[in-house]
């Protein structure tokens, strides 16, 4: 958003990414990890419920990517932040010493 607005960058980027994985049969896998760490297993995208567990496969994970779609098209092209999803890797909940 700075970049398009013409307002210096800030260098706060720590690589944090989400990715789906289709494992078929209506079942997905969700990995989260940055530049520093590699996949971890918890849940996402809140620490106690999820309802997102990251490195299982999961009827709710297959859901999440369906649902990331709409987000992708409709927030992330936009420039427009996820709502409770952060730009940097939150430990919180997470299993970092797998």
């Amino acid at each position: 958003m700075l970049y398009i607005k013409n307002q210096p960058l800030k260098e706060e980027f720590d690589g944090h990414a989400n990715c789906f994985i289709e494992t078929g049969h209506n079942k997905a896998l969700l990995i989260d990890f940055n530049y520093v760490q590699e996949p971890v297993t918890g849940n996402f995208p809140f620490a106690i419920i999820g309802p997102l567990k990251l490195l299982k496969e999961s009827i709710f994970n297959h859901w999440g990517k369906l649902a990331f779609r709409w987000i992708y098209w409709n927030l992330l092209l936009k420039g427009i932040p996820i709502p409770f999803v952060s730009r940097n890797m939150s430990t919180t909940g997470k299993n970092i010493n797998n």
